[in-house]
């Protein structure tokens, strides 16, 4: 997968966590949509990676989505 060079942070950090982003896409302007192997449901990002509140919230959401996800599969 491709990464621009101004989400590398974000996605190294998503991988850190155990994140394995499958799919990057661009959208307008700053936003991409990234897909996970964890959980089916594309999320949009910007490509401000020197928030690092933002990623931290990211990191939350993804986490109770993957639960979410683990749960509905058993």
């Amino acid at each position: 997968m491709n990464v621009p060079k101004h989400l590398r942070k974000q996605v190294i950090e998503y991988e850190k966590a155990g994140f394995n982003p499958i799919d990057l896409e661009a959208r307008s302007g700053s936003h991409y949509k990234i897909t996970f192997a964890e959980f089916p449901d594309p999320q949009i990002i910007t490509k401000n990676g020197s928030d690092w509140r933002a990623i931290k919230n990211n990191l939350a959401l993804y986490r109770r989505l993957k639960k979410e996800y683990e749960d509905g599969q058993s």
